[in-house]
């Protein structure tokens, strides 16, 4: 059956719509992971500091991006890249300082390579063999910035910061003495070389050096410093002089200081003194004369054994030094005597106003008249190293300070020699003007003497032979010593074959056993 009744047919349902989601989960990884990316960034580049370059002659152990920067033992710092200068004479290391090493970069900032050196101041850097090159750097003083530097090819020898006293010395000759040599002071370390510089506009080498704080009030202006860095030797007319350093100085080189033997203490000196460095005790000794005055001595007999450097004394003490002996003083001479230039100081035996020459040049006319007589006389008979000497002479003839050629010249005197010759021929004319028997008996007690003098020498000279009392001795002792040395021989063989015997003493002879054949 058919049901007529229409179908009822629900209305379709309205779609409900909702909101998707404003935040997916996925998106937390790369947010994270750039946020710690930014984290980063900014931790590394708030480490960083500024960028500097330093010039050195080579890049010797120094690696891009490997060589690290060190301030006491602290990194501070990387080398970025390494170039040639555009001269070729040197390279530029680029260092990226972190941000710590800012305030380390100043003007007088000090910068060098760290590797195994050996010079004067000894053997350093030894720990680079194995771990590498760095580079140091030793902050300054200052608080001027600075981002361009020139590196030191040596480590300093003194911190900055050190007290002390910074001087300078000026040489003719460097020698052995070269950065790091010690200065020592009655063979103690009171400093070192710092630097070193040649000036060839006028020769001289220029050395800074450091004097410790404790010696830096020794140092004054009269102070004489001198190289010890060998064995000075010197044979003069004072005779043989021998003068060596510590066995340091010996080795590696050195300079000791000191103020002249009688001198007055001097002012201290401050920072930037300078003073001269001698080459030698010897030199450093030299004679020095506030005001000095020429005069030329003209000598009729030989001058051999005076030289430049001889030393003019009045009665034991020196008042000049003989600056020159030579004929083209007076080359014109008729007498072809031979001139000695030399220069005193009269201020030395009175005193006398230093404002001119005038007081002084009276005072010597005045003594030439009274007798002053310029003579040689010998030093040293080893060597034959003569002076002149000045002094009053008794009946010396009249005479003055005349002047040959624009030199004032001196009286002279005989020298040694000639003064010996005269005693001798006075001698002899008193030999001449004795009576004849008086002259004879004289001559025979001297030859009475001389042969006992012969005689007792006869008989010390017969102890030595053969069958002299002296000759026994020495052949007793001879054979004493020899049986000594048997003994010793005897005991150090029996010792080394055994040791033991020391304490057991020295083995008998010992029973054969039982039933061996009998011994011969």
């Amino acid at each position: 059956m058919t049901n007529d009744q229409p179908t009822t047919i629900d209305p379709p349902e309205e779609p409900v719509v909702k909101r998707g989601r404003s935040f997916s989960p996925i998106w937390i990884i790369p947010i994270v992971a750039a946020l710690l990316g930014a984290w980063l960034a900014y931790k590394f580049y708030s480490t960083l500091g500024p960028e500097i370059s330093v010039r050195f002659e080579t890049a010797e152990g120094i690696v891009e991006g490997k060589t690290p920067i060190l301030c006491k033992s602290v990194s501070v710092g990387t080398v970025n890249k390494v170039r040639l200068t555009k001269d070729l004479k040197g390279v530029i290391v680029t260092m990226q300082m972190t941000s710590e090493a800012t305030d380390l970069l100043t003007k007088d900032t000090q910068i060098w390579v760290v590797r195994a050196r050996y010079g004067a101041s000894g053997i350093s850097g030894l720990g680079t063999l194995v771990s590498g090159s760095y580079i140091e750097l030793e902050p300054g003083l200052s608080d001027e910035p600075r981002r361009e530097f020139i590196g030191l090819e040596q480590p300093p020898v003194t911190p900055k910061g050190v007290p002390g006293l910074h001087i300078t010395f000026f040489a003719n000759d460097a020698g052995s003495i070269a950065p790091g040599t010690p200065i020592l002071y009655k063979g103690l370390s009171a400093g070192k070389i710092e630097t070193r510089i040649f000036h060839p506009e006028n020769g001289k080498v220029e050395f800074g050096a450091f004097i410790s704080k404790e010696f830096a009030p020794l140092v004054r202006k009269n102070t004489r410093f001198w190289n010890v860095s060998g064995i000075d030797v010197e044979l003069g007319a004072n005779g043989l002089q021998f003068h060596a350093g510590t066995l340091e100085s010996l080795l590696v080189g050195g300079i000791t200081f000191d103020q002249p033997s009688g001198a007055q203490s001097a002012p201290p000196v401050s920072d930037g003194a300078t003073f001269v460095l001698y080459g030698s005790f010897a030199e450093s000794q030299k004679f020095v004369m506030q005001n000095s005055l020429p005069y030329l001595l003209l000598y009729s007999d030989s001058v051999r054994g005076l030289s430049d450097g001889a030393p003019v004394e009045f009665r034991g003490v020196r008042i000049g030094t003989v600056t020159g002996v030579s004929f083209t003083y007076v080359p014109d001479d008729p007498a072809r005597r031979v001139p000695v230039l030399i220069q005193i100081d009269p201020g030395l035996i009175t005193n006398l106003p230093t404002e001119s020459t005038e007081p002084a040049e009276k005072f010597v006319a005045k003594a030439v008249e009274d007798g002053l007589r310029a003579s040689l006389k010998t030093g040293n008979y080893l060597t034959g190293q003569m002076y002149v000497d000045l002094d009053f002479q008794k009946d010396a003839p009249a005479a003055t300070v005349t002047e040959i050629a624009a030199y004032r010249v001196l009286p002279t005197g005989g020298s040694s020699l000639s003064a010996l010759f005269d005693k001798a021929s006075a001698l002899l004319d008193k030999l001449q003007g004795l009576p004849l028997e008086a002259t004879v008996q004289q001559a025979t007690e001297t030859l009475a003497a001389m042969k006992a003098t012969l005689d007792d020498l006869n008989k010390t000279v017969a102890g030595y032979g053969e069958n002299g009392p002296l000759y026994q001795n020495i052949n007793e002792t001879l054979r004493q010593i020899d049986e000594t040395l048997r003994s010793i021989r005897s005991l150090s063989s029996t010792i080394e074959r055994k040791p033991n015997s020391l304490i057991f003493g020295k083995p008998g002879k010992v029973a054969p056993p039982k039933g061996s054949p009998p011994q011969p």
